[in-house]
């Protein structure tokens, strides 16, 4: 997964949700098990290709331009990733990401067709990958995963990075081993604000993920209650997404809590697009948080019990994980993932009433 990723904002538009990226986990499984990851890999669940297709298509005719792809590893499933890129591209659509661990590979052989079925596809988009301490990758099969992937693409610019720490400067330490590997250097720039991973064939930008602890690195050390509140964005950079997972469920964004059911606004095998977006918009979470902010939801978490949170934190995807995990947010209980009353096989919501597909 991907937590707030910066994707430029809409000025002018009306405080609601109103998406404007999908995102696709064709499978949760991976090949790595990473001690800080907050995706359930032990789901075998793999998303039906028509269903996916079917509910791209309702998504472009709603207005969403932008597709993305994350997992588990989503390489494990690669033909899921060659029909829906066909289909998108046929469309139109714009490519975001397509995240990887980029050790999925047997070899570079097998890497490179599996790649050039992809660019044969239709993918334009950047190959994003998670590169840091948790991950105890291959150093050296990464680098050939690199070499393939710029040869296939003929792009300098078609990889970028995404690491997870505490804070942009920590955690540099495997993106630097990988450039030696690539005969490059690792630099800050100060145009775009990040560090740069740059060779002579190669240019990514490292995009910095703020590490939570939650799911299995709840046990991680460290403090997550920095004493520092959130900047508020109402979610506007990293939300405004419908995030769907191997069980066709939908989520509002790609943060660390985006697999609680307390997010699920849908799910594609039951649910339309603009079903989805609507039960969202009046979601007592999500509506709140789009057109509110996520400050509302801890401002009235407070107001009920000023001794409700341990402290302040600056990470707002920790922030919500906690808020929604503890049972503090009105209308939703927590409990690690049971849904509260507003949700079932249909959702009652501001007197309307929307079909959902909600897991229990």
């Amino acid at each position: 997964m991907n937590p707030r990723i910066k994707r430029p904002q809409r000025t002018g538009l009306p405080r609601t949700f109103r998406p404007n990226y999908l995102s696709f986990a064709g499978t949760y499984q991976c090949n790595l098990s990473c001690p800080h990851c907050c995706v359930p890999i032990e789901w075998l669940d793999r998303l039906d290709i028509s269903t996916a297709v079917r509910f791209l298509e309702q998504a472009h005719a709603a207005g969403i331009d932008t597709l993305g792809f994350t997992g588990g590893e989503p390489f494990l499933y690669s033909e899921f990733l060659e029909a829906l890129t066909a289909r998108a591209a046929q469309l139109g659509f714009r490519f975001d990401k397509l995240m990887t661990n980029g050790v999925w590979h047997r070899d570079a052989g097998h890497a490179e067709h599996v790649l050039s079925r992809l660019r044969d596809a239709g993918f334009t988009g950047k190959i994003g990958l998670s590169v840091d301490k948790f991950h105890g990758m291959d150093i050296e099969k990464l680098a050939e995963f690199c070499r393939v992937t710029r040869r296939v693409f003929d792009r300098d610019t078609v990889l970028s990075l995404s690491y997870a720490s505490r804070s942009p400067e920590k955690g540099l330490e495997p993106i630097r081993r990988l450039a030696e590997a690539l005969d490059g250097v690792v630099a800050w720039s100060d145009v775009l604000g990040r560090y740069m991973l740059v060779s002579d064939e190669l240019t990514m930008t490292a995009c910095w993920n703020h590490l939570a602890t939650v799911e299995r690195a709840e046990g991680l050390p460290g403090n997550p209650w920095d004493g520092t509140w959130f900047e508020e964005d109402y979610c506007e950079g990293p939300g405004q997404a419908l995030i769907v997972n191997p069980r066709g469920e939908v989520k509002p964004c790609c943060g660390f809590a985006s697999d609680l059911d307390q997010l699920t606004i849908g799910n594609i095998h039951t649910d339309s697009v603009e079903d989805i977006i609507a039960f969202a918009k009046r979601h007592p979470v999500v509506g709140t948080i789009f057109s509110k902010g996520l400050s509302a939801l801890r401002d009235e978490i407070l107001a009920r019990d000023p001794n409700a949170l341990p402290g302040a934190t600056s990470n707002h995807c920790f922030f919500c994980w906690y808020a929604l995990t503890r049972g503090l947010a009105s209308g939703v209980s927590g409990g690690g993932g049971k849904v509260g009353d507003w949700t079932g096989t249909k959702a009652n919501y501001a007197g309307e009433v929307i079909q959902l597909g909600v897991r229990r």
